[in-house]
């Protein structure tokens, strides 16, 4: 039951927004946390040419 409980949020989700936000938020978080390692500060752009809607 979980399972298939798990398969149906999974689809609701499956929307191609979703899929391109959860990317991009991960992504930016992933820049984020590298840049306060490395100690430099500053902004990315996002080279994925993905629509912004």
């Amino acid at each position: 039951m979980k399972f298939l409980i798990l398969i149906v949020a999974a689809l609701a989700l499956n929307s191609c927004n979703t899929c391109i936000g959860i990317g991009r938020d991960t992504k930016q978080g992933y820049e984020w946390t590298k840049s306060k390692f490395q100690g430099s500060g500053g902004t990315t752009v996002d080279p994925s040419g993905a629509p912004v809607y």
